[in-house]
């Protein structure tokens, strides 16, 4: 659909409110209504965030491009939060990748792989840690946002996500998380876990939802602003 010069992917769901997202890279706009709004009601929403919707679409199309990643020895690699510098080793035991922290250098993801020089080995080894790192904040921030909040989940996954960095089913309290996140700071990892976990309690985006985030963390917009500019998705 188009409104006001805006062109935006529709989705119908049982939710209350309309929701609307701007995803990077390409700054595409989807737009998630109850089943039964117009789309003349729709139209009218998108129209009057069209200023808004614009504005971030040039702050994303002003970011440079994110270069392609190679996976070589001294490559950099966004990991916990910062920037970690890849070190490739030829196994002579065990495969695997682990975190190496020294003092007075940067840290290092350093990836013992049968081959080095195999690129799609030396990221299995990396998503693998991926997962093990967020999987181990998962076990100890949802249990304590559980009990902050009141809910209870039925289970936790990591999984690959292109456009979102987490989902909630409200009707099964099944949550899924992106294992990317696992290259975020921890404050990003705790907000997408209040985030989600906050769905339990209010499945929309709408002002009770984010009445709820701004109780439990008053600075939540930044912390999600900061990952929707880094994005895949949101």
């Amino acid at each position: 659909m188009t409104s006001d010069g805006i062109e935006f992917e529709l989705t119908r769901k049982r939710v209350k409110n309309i929701n609307l997202r701007i995803h990077p890279p390409d700054g595409r706009v989807t737009v998630s209504a109850p089943l039964r709004t117009s789309e003349a009601r729709i139209a009218v929403f998108v129209a009057a965030k069209a200023d808004w919707i614009r504005h971030h679409q040039a702050r994303i199309a002003a970011q440079p491009p994110r270069p392609e990643l190679r996976y070589v020895t001294g490559e950099e690699h966004r990991f916990l939060g910062a920037v970690h510098v890849l070190e490739l080793r030829r196994a002579t035991g065990r495969v695997g990748a682990e975190v190496v922290e020294a003092a007075a250098a940067p840290p290092r993801l350093v990836v013992h792989a049968r081959d080095p020089h195999d690129a799609t080995e030396v990221q299995r080894h990396l998503e693998r840690l991926q997962r093990r790192e967020l999987q181990r904040r998962l076990d100890v921030l949802v249990p304590e946002w559980e009990e902050r909040l009141g809910v209870r989940t039925t289970r936790i996954r990591i999984r690959a996500m292109k456009r979102k960095w987490g989902a909630c089913r409200t009707r099964t309290g099944d949550i899924v998380f992106n294992r990317s996140l696992a290259a975020e700071p921890p404050r990003a990892v705790e907000y997408l876990v209040l985030h989600e976990l906050a769905h339990l309690i209010e499945p929309s985006h709408g002002p009770r939802f984010q009445a709820i985030l701004t109780e439990h963390m008053p600075d939540w917009r930044a912390v999600e602003t900061a990952l929707n500019g880094r994005v895949t998705t949101r």
